[in-house]
């Protein structure tokens, strides 16, 4: 039977680990932390009650250890496939835990923006990938890697830059709107919550929602 992996802890977590979806969770070390896993035999139907447990494990997890790394909803390994998967990882795996421990992550949405999508981003990307030096090429695809939020967005970072460790911004998709993502340490989120609240109240057209397990800055390492 496979291994369904929830997420990536850097610690045992505190008090009982709990159910996953249908069975037992349990642990599997690795040489930088511990990968949550459930014995599984199939991938769990693409449904909102699995969707939101897979939700609430994690949830759970977070507030039970350090650092977490949620892993996707749907990841199911054969045992040799699990090892072959996180080989050499070690260091990645560790970057990726000194950056969200002790955090957690706002999102933010604008409900007045429209968008193409990844359409118009793939669109611009090769259109400019042949031209200039290759300097002006590395500083493109940097760029592209981690674009700037849009305009609508910039207030956040002039308002909220005081309280938040890391940002990040995700295009629109086919299937998800775009969204800003705020890493912020656990012990400012009350602080956090109450400007990013003041913020909304005078930019009516952003939203936010928060706090949540830091999904947006976890690396796809499986």
């Amino acid at each position: 039977m496979a291994w369904y992996v929830f997420a990536l802890v850097d610690a045992v977590p505190g008090g009982r680990t709990g159910a996953g979806l249908s069975g037992p969770l349990s642990l599997r070390k690795l040489p930088a932390g511990f990968a949550v896993v459930e014995r599984r035999a199939d991938v769990p139907p693409v449904e909102f009650g699995s969707l939101k447990k897979h939700q609430d494990v994690v949830a759970r997890l977070a507030r039970a250890v350090p650092a977490i790394l949620p892993v996707r909803f749907g990841t199911l390994l054969e045992e040799d496939h699990f090892d072959e998967a996180l080989a050499e990882r070690d260091e990645e795996i560790t970057d990726a835990f000194n950056l969200v421990r002790g955090r957690v992550q706002f999102t933010w949405r604008s409900r007045g923006r429209k968008t193409d999508g990844a359409a118009r981003t793939g669109k611009d990307s090769k259109a400019k990938t042949g031209a200039g030096s290759g300097t002006a090429y590395l500083r493109r695809a940097a760029r592209a890697a981690n674009p700037a939020p849009p305009a609508a967005f910039r207030p956040l970072r002039t308002k909220l830059s005081p309280l938040m460790a890391a940002q990040r911004y995700q295009p629109a998709t086919l299937a998800l709107p775009e969204a800003v993502y705020h890493l912020v340490d656990r012990k400012h989120a009350d602080r956090y919550a109450a400007a990013a609240r003041a913020l909304v109240e005078s930019r009516p057209l952003l939203s936010v929602t928060g706090p949540f397990p830091p999904f947006a800055f976890a690396p796809e390492i499986l």
